[in-house]
């Protein structure tokens, strides 16, 4: 997993940042070793056929060129694992800016996400800072999980398991939503939400 990281994020940092430390490369690799098994997860819910013998070599390094959202969530993972070393990190930056650029979507690596997270399509997702988020967390193009007002770190999302969010929805401010929650595609959750239960319409309220 080391050589195609390292070689995914060359290739990519030399095409867009005209200065960053070649360092970052390494320290990247060595972030998503140890995210190894959360991103092996992620690819396994989305592609079960993958091998896991094939996350060094060069089937691992081909999901990474041809596959956005699994790109997307393999930079959020060792950027997450960077900010549990150092939260300040210049290098967060740069792999945030990275993530924007070559995949359309922004998760903030300061989030908790678990095992099993599979991105359907991610143009446009935007996942916010702070939020913790359950296994088996599956999001559409078009989703905003975020915040009611600006610069409030009070406001977080804690979403239990299980939980898909259809395209075009968004969850906003502090919010506790429970397991097996779906979120139907444009709906706006403005409050909490119980488990085993579907939320739709602007504001979002329950259906069933």
């Amino acid at each position: 997993m080391k050589d195609a990281i390292r070689q995914y994020l060359a290739k990519g940092f030399d095409s867009l940042f005209t200065a960053y430390s070649h360092q970052w490369l390494d320290l990247a690799a060595e972030m998503a070793e140890e995210a190894r098994a959360l991103i092996l997860s992620d690819i396994g819910v989305k592609y079960p056929r993958f091998a896991p013998a094939d996350d060094a070599g060069a089937g691992l390094a081909r999901m990474l060129d041809l596959d956005a959202t699994i790109a997307g969530v393999a930079l959020y993972r060792l950027s997450h694992a960077l900010f549990r070393h150092d939260p300040k990190h210049e290098a967060l930056a740069y792999f945030a800016q990275f993530m924007r650029v070559r995949t359309g979507m922004e998760i903030y690596y300061s989030a908790e996400i678990g095992p099993r997270f599979r991105v359907m399509h991610g143009v446009g997702l935007v996942l916010g800072p702070r939020h913790r988020i359950g296994s088996e967390f599956t999001i559409y193009q078009g989703v905003t999980l975020g915040q009611r007002r600006n610069d409030c770190p009070e406001e977080f999302l804690t979403i239990g398991n299980h939980c898909t969010f259809f395209a075009g929805s968004a969850a906003l401010g502090l919010l506790k939503i429970g397991d097996k929650v779906k979120l139907a595609a444009n709906a706006v959750l403005l409050s909490d939400a119980e488990s085993n239960s579907t939320y739709s319409g602007a504001p979002a309220v329950k259906v069933r």
